[in-house]
């Protein structure tokens, strides 16, 4: 019987802190989406902050693209 192919391990980044983590690893509770901190979070607080951090990297990239209006 043949054996099952260890997945690859890829870098990933998180949906509600957005920091880059590695999955799968052995033994992490880190899912697809989320790093081992955040999947500790309740599932309702944790959509919350995904909105909050997608506002917030849309605020940040209409905030550069207005500086860069302005130096042009």
């Amino acid at each position: 019987m043949a054996t099952k192919p260890q997945p690859i391990t890829r870098t990933r980044t998180c949906r509600a802190c957005g920091q880059s983590f590695e999955y799968p690893l052995a033994g992490s509770a880190a899912t697809r989406h989320h790093c081992e901190q955040c999947v500790e979070i309740p599932a309702a607080y944790r959509r919350v902050v995904e909105r909050l951090l997608i506002r917030v990297e849309a605020l940040e990239a209409k905030l550069k693209r207005i500086e860069t209006e302005k130096q042009s």
